[in-house]
């Protein structure tokens, strides 16, 4: 059995009890004895000719890097019940005791093409790519946001679960329902339907734009950024579920009771503390 630490984590994935270290950068793939020449990668919007910054730089590994799903642990027992995380557009479209999107959010959601598809944000299941995004920390820390729905805001943040998985899991699901299939992730560079907001549909680009944000120079933009997975998301791809205490880890156990993939629980109080509040 894996070791876990006292939060319910796997040894080394506690930021209190194994302080981050470096990340490890994966190298390219080559053959032997090969350097790299031209094949690395330039940061979005690059001229063409890359800097010495950007030459040191071998492409970054994204795989293995977490994306985050916030919702009311009240919607759990209905995401266990399908087996899957469904959009909120479409047939499918899901049925949550507890919205977390206002319904002018939702609405524009419903609004916003997603350039060179055929599909809105709201046909996506959204992900921010860190556990701090704006509209969770608006919940969290009580701050007036338009987005988020009057019940949502007045519920406490140990309330809510966080559901983890990684972009290898999101990039590998091919689901077909009703005969529509997954045709691909889009990540955007900040609020989905944010008029200034930039999209990445192909693989290419979204690696781009994956490694742009995860640039030291711009960290706020991890906070607005989304990784948006088409049609419904599985239950078997989330790896984790966060909570804020034992009690909630309890009752989360619970509805998990009798689902076919039970994804390990883990209580991690710092996802569920406005930023100001975390203490590492």
């Amino acid at each position: 059995m894996d070791e876990e630490c006292i939060h319910g984590f796997g040894r080394g994935d506690c930021a209190a009890c194994y302080p981050a270290a470096p990340v490890v950068v994966a190298p390219p793939v080559r053959k032997a004895r090969t350097a790299p020449k031209s094949s690395l990668r330039e940061p979005v919007g690059g001229s063409g000719t890359a800097s010495a910054k950007s030459l040191r730089r071998p492409p970054v590994d994204v795989g293995d890097r977490r994306i985050y799903h916030v919702t009311h642990v009240a919607n759990l027992a209905g995401i266990v019940a399908q087996d899957m995380l469904v959009p909120d557009a479409g047939d499918t479209a899901a049925e949550t005791d507890v919205q977390v999107f206002s319904a002018d959010e939702r609405a524009a959601r419903r609004g916003t093409p997603v350039p060179g598809r055929d599909t809105v944000v709201a046909d996506h299941v959204p992900f921010s790519l860190t556990p701090n995004s704006s509209a969770w920390e608006s919940i969290r820390a009580g701050i007036d946001d338009p987005r988020i729905d009057p019940a949502a805001a007045a519920a406490a943040a140990s309330e809510f679960v966080v559901l983890v998985s990684t972009i290898r899991e999101a990039l590998s699901v091919q689901v077909t329902d009703d005969g529509i299939s997954s045709t691909g992730i889009v990540v955007t560079d900040g609020y989905a339907p944010g008029p200034l907001t930039r999209f990445a549909t192909t693989s290419d680009d979204v690696q781009r734009m994956l490694v742009a944000l995860g640039d030291e120079d711009e960290p706020d933009a991890l906070l607005r950024a989304e990784l948006l997975a088409p049609g419904v998301f599985p239950l078997a791809s989330i790896t984790l579920i966060g909570v804020a205490n034992d009690k909630v880890r309890d009752e989360v156990r619970g509805i998990l009771h009798a689902a076919a993939h039970k994804p390990k629980v883990a209580v991690y109080p710092p996802w569920f503390q406005a930023a100001d509040e975390v203490r590492y």
